[in-house]
This record gives C-alpha cells, sequence and structure tokens, in this order.
C-alpha cells in the first residue's frame, strides 16, 4: 500500500488540478482580504462558507473521476500480484492527502497571515482547516461509493454534484419542512438525528458555536445546542464525522473486492 501511496500523491502534486485547486482557493482568499469586510468574526464566516462550498465539491468531483480513470492501470497492478486493499485504500489515501496539501498550500497559508494578528479567531481558523481535511476525506469516500456503484463518468459526475447540492443546499430546506409540518408532535429527537446526517451542517454548526454569530445557524443548529450543549457537539461532530468517512469507504471497498476486472 505504501508505494500506491506514494505514486498516488506524485501522480495527484504533478496534476495541474491539485494546482487549479490551490490557487482557486488563493484567489478567493484574496478577494475576501482585499475586496472583503475586515471584521474578523465576518472574515472567518466567508472564509467557512468558502471551505464549505468548495472543498466538498472539488473533493467529490475530482475523485470519483480519479478512481474510474485509474481502473484500466489498476488492472494492470492487480495482475502484478497488487492485492486490491493496498490498491484501494493506497488510492484513497493518495488522493485525500494530494486534496489536503492543496488546501492547506491554497487556504491554510493565506489564512493564517490574515489571521495572525487575533490569535482567537487564528485557532478558529486552524479548526477550521481540520475539519476541512476531514470534509475531503469524506466526500473523497464519497466518491469512491458512487464510482464502486457506477461505471460510467459523466454518471458519476452528474450523481456527485446532486450530492453535493443535497447537502449544501437542499438538506436545511428539509429539516424546516418537516419541523413546519409536524411542529405540533415532538420532533427534537428526530430532527436531531437528520441533523447528524449532515457533515457539512455539523462543521458548520461547530465553529458558528464558538463566535458571536451563533444566530446564523439556523434552525438546524439552533436544535442541535438546545439539545447537547458545547461540549456535545463537539463529541457528536468528532463521532459522526469519523462515520461519515468510515461507512461510506467500507460499503466502496467490499464493492471494490467483488468487481470484475
Amino acid at each position: 500500500m505504501k508505494e500506491i501511496f506514494i505514486f498516488e500523491i506524485k501522480e495527484n502534486i504533478r496534476s495541474r488540478w491539485i494546482f487549479i485547486y490551490s490557487g482557486l482557493l488563493v484567489f478567493v482568499m484574496l478577494v475576501l482580504s482585499f475586496f472583503g469586510d475586515q471584521n474578523g468574526i465576518r472574515l472567518l464566516v466567508s472564509t467557512m462558507n468558502l471551505t464549505l462550498i468548495v472543498i466538498p465539491l472539488y473533493s467529490i468531483t475530482f475523485s470519483g473521476m480519479s478512481f474510474l480513470e485509474s481502473m484500466p492501470f489498476a488492472e494492470v497492478l492487480l495482475s502484478k500480484s497488487v492485492s486490491r486493499k493496498s490498491l484501494f485504500f493506497g488510492k484513497f489515501f493518495g488522493i485525500s492527502i494530494s486534496l489536503s496539501i492543496g488546501l492547506v498550500f491554497g487556504l491554510g497559508i493565506p489564512g493564517f497571515f490574515l489571521f495572525l494578528n487575533d490569535p482567537n479567531f487564528l485557532f478558529l481558523f486552524f479548526e477550521l482547516l481540520i475539519f476541512g481535511i476531514f470534509l475531503t476525506m469524506i466526500f473523497v469516500a464519497l466518491a469512491f461509493l458512487l464510482s464502486s456503484l457506477i461505471r460510467r463518468g459523466e454518471i458519476v459526475l452528474t450523481v456527485s454534484l446532486l450530492v453535493w447540492l443535497y447537502f449544501f443546499i437542499f438538506f436545511d430546506a428539509i429539516v424546516f419542512m418537516f419541523s413546519l409540518y409536524l411542529g405540533d408532535y415532538p420532533i427534537e429527537i428526530p430532527s436531531l438525528i437528520i441533523i447528524l446526517l449532515n457533515p457539512i451542517d455539523l462543521v458548520r454548526i461547530f465553529i458558528l458555536l464558538q463566535t458571536s454569530s451563533a444566530a446564523l445557524l439556523g434552525f438546524s443548529g439552533a436544535i442541535l445546542l438546545k439539545n447537547l450543549g458545547m461540549a456535545g457537539v463537539l463529541s457528536i461532530a468528532f463521532l459522526f464525522l469519523s462515520l461519515w468517512v468510515s461507512i461510506p469507504l467500507y460499503i466502496s471497498f467490499k464493492r471494490f473486492q467483488k468487481r470484475n476486472f
């Protein structure tokens, strides 16, 4: 697995797509810095919104296409006595680390200098960066799952965009409608369970809970804070983010083991 992992990192770093990813993040951070609001909390929230849009979208589309395009080469490697487990997890960690490197250079370095003068916001920014790496691994795992179920690249790309739209746009609308039409019933626990099924929402809620912008949490964040509190949100966030990585990865690995080449 080590050789596959190193090879994947080298290939992805040489790829122009990682540089495009990093460059896009740098460009938007510069725009936020020079043309946006210089208020610390507003800059942090704007950076968070950028992170929650770009990271899932780029991770799931790039990883899905990379997985499918590597299948002919994977067949050659498997014929050379490379195990499916080594190939699969080497590729997963290789793509995840490559995208994380792009994230650190594109978001981490500019953000470090932007928040350097305020230790509190700098700490929150580093938290955001860690959660960004978590989101990268989650959406790479989801991309692997989609690619293990679908073998046509254009369909994988379409479904990946739909998955991203669901998590980023439609999810809170579904939660709100759920609460609106069932408001006469005790729905706190069901609503809480639904909220935990969105990794993007978990990251957003946890970051905003530590700022003065908690009012931006929306309905889902209010329910989560009321029922769990700050320490509970932290524990639940790490638990469910870990599950969001491991469960899709486990299913896709089982599918990969049974795949006919």
